[in-house]
Parts: C-alpha cells; structure tokens; sequence
C-alpha cells in the first residue's frame, strides 16, 4: 500500500494568498453571473432549479464515493 505524501504546511502568507485568489475568483463569476446570467434565453421553472440545486452536491458526493472505492480496493 502506498504511503501518502507528507506536505510541507503552508506559511501564513501563502494560505491568505490562497484565501485571496479563491475570494477574487468567487466575486468575479458572481459578478459575471449577475450580468450575464438575465442575458440566457432559460425559462424559469422548478425543476430547473432543483437541478441547479442539487447538481453540485451529487457531482462531490458521486466523486468522493469513487474516491473511497478506490482506496479501499
């Protein structure tokens, strides 16, 4: 069996660098989203957004499940 990687642990300043990027690149699609996303010929309908919805959690959970599997086997 495989050992796992030991990481070196970041410094203080490169984990705020991170969290930076990550709340730049978060607030840019949001921004986008709110400016484009009136500009889509999508009808507004409930299963549309229960799709929008759940399609997130499904995709991490089907991924982590896979993940799982594979380790174990």
């Amino acid at each position: 069996m495989a050992q796992p990687e030991k990481s070196q642990p970041q410094s203080g300043k490169a984990s705020l660098i991170f969290v930076l990027k990550v709340f730049g690149l978060s607030t840019i699609l949001s921004i986008v989203i709110k400016v484009l996303g009136p500009l889509l010929p999508i009808a507004a309908s409930n299963q549309l957004a229960l799709g929008v919805v759940l399609t997130p959690s499904l995709v991490l959970g089907l991924l982590l499940l896979l993940r799982g599997q594979r380790q174990s086997g």
